[in-house]
């Protein structure tokens, strides 16, 4: 395959609606040929492990910064996204280094455990509801409401009065997608602004009313004399709140779709609970609800036998080298074995390096908790595909973030287990 042609095949994936609903046959092409080539708009595009993972670890490679000369097909998104000089997720050493070093001083896998009694409890009134319908849509009546509910409770968001606020990062999500419309861009960026409002708001109230929750911790959170800015603070508030449920509700949904398409896996896991926390990383091999990455060269850099300008640009296709059977032997199997040797590499989903997603360890206990649950209160759960409008779930329009509109099932108690009281 030429480059041009890997061209227009990832376009197709990345712009049509067919396309971004089972990308995988097109990632198998591009990893088998060209497996890395040079866009008509001068980005690297990657597709294998190996390719990507150097990429996303590579100290000198980083984020967008706002005087870099970037190719039209990333400028958009990279210059927007490169403005805003506050958010950790879009920031380069040293100033990403100082602000991740404030945030993880609050926000610790040691908050989140202290607060798994409290996540499992969140759980139990939405498996009720399931039983007392014989059954429900996963995406609308668990695999959103309930990361939204235990990243609100991690936060101390309050229960009631946010309503709105759900749609409103849903729209913020088009801002990082290449798949957006300018219509769409426009409402993220609206978006943005109402939910930093609302935070604003929120953060007022826990000066005057701290509490133990995460968003009085960042509040007070200091190192060494430094403290986190107001504008640092809103809006690195923001990505942990969005990052909190979007790619969870993702992991949820996607995972439990590999599942009840491979029921051999499914028998397999209800006889080896044991393999829960190695399915969970097969869940995000598979189908990873982070498709891609962008990096660019924060100043000039040999690599792949060529030497990068400072800007220049890398596509990092990662749920593409997810699925790289060199490093992944039967890389298009689901496997929920996979990853019980603690050598198996780990997948690419949560990202690498500096920019590894903060909040990796909270998306994998949701699931351990949520598909945990699943299991031991349902002895069956099958697809319902007579809810469904074209018959099978469909993926939601984004490319970048990947998830389902919508999952519904039919289940049936398990004979030990009665409805929680």
């Amino acid at each position: 395959m030429t480059p041009a042609q890997a061209d227009e095949l990832l376009n197709y994936t990345i712009q049509t609606n067919e396309g971004r609903q089972d990308p995988y046959p097109a990632y198998s092409q591009l990893r088998e040929s060209p497996g890395r080539w040079r866009s008509e708009a001068g980005s690297i595009v990657l597709t294998s492990y190996k390719d990507c993972l150097e990429v996303l670890r590579h100290p000198k490679l980083g984020r967008a910064e706002a005087d870099m000369d970037l190719p039209l097909s990333i400028a958009g998104n990279e210059r927007r996204v490169a403005e805003d000089t506050s958010t950790m997720l879009l920031l380069n050493p040293p100033d990403h280094t100082r602000i991740r070093s404030l945030v993880s001083r609050a926000f610790t896998p040691r908050r989140v455990e202290e607060l798994r009694p409290t996540i499992e409890d969140l759980l139990l009134p939405v498996l009720d509801r399931f039983v007392d319908q014989g059954g429900g849509d996963v995406m609308a009546d668990l695999a959103v409401p309930y990361p939204v509910a235990v990243i609100s409770e991690l936060l101390g968001v309050p229960k009631e009065g946010n309503e709105h606020i759900l749609p409103l990062v849903r729209s913020l999500t088009a801002l990082i997608d290449p798949a957006s419309t300018p219509e769409l861009t426009a409402q993220g960026e609206a978006a943005g602004i109402e939910i930093a409002l609302y935070f604003l708001e929120l953060v007022e109230e826990k000066r005057t009313n701290p509490d133990d929750r995460l968003l009085s911790a960042l509040i007070q959170v200091e190192e060494a004399g430094d403290k986190l800015s107001i504008e640092e603070l809103i809006t690195n508030t923001v990505l942990l709140y969005a990052a909190g449920f979007e790619t969870t509700s993702n992991l949820i949904g996607n995972g439990l779709l590999l599942l009840l398409n491979n029921p051999e896996q499914v028998e397999r896991l209800r006889n080896e609970p044991a393999l829960l926390a190695p399915a969970i990383l097969e869940m995000l091999r598979a189908d990873s609800p982070v498709q891609m990455n962008v990096r660019v060269a924060l100043e000039p850099v040999e690599l792949f036998g060529e030497l990068h300008p400072r800007g220049g640009s890398f596509i990092v296709l990662q749920s593409c080298g997810n699925r790289d059977s060199d490093v992944y032997p039967q890389g298009e199997k689901f496997d929920i074995a996979r990853f019980v040797s603690p050598d198996a590499p780990q997948p690419l989903s949560f990202g690498w390096g500096g920019h590894h997603c903060l909040g990796a360890h909270l998306a994998r206990a949701e699931g351990e908790i949520v598909f945990r649950s699943l299991f031991e209160r349902f002895s069956e759960m099958t697809l319902d595909p007579a809810a469904l409008p074209e018959g099978v779930p469909t993926f939601r329009p984004s490319f970048t973030l990947r998830g389902l509109e919508s999952l519904p099932i039919q289940v049936k108690e398990s004979p030990s287990r009665g409805a929680s009281t």
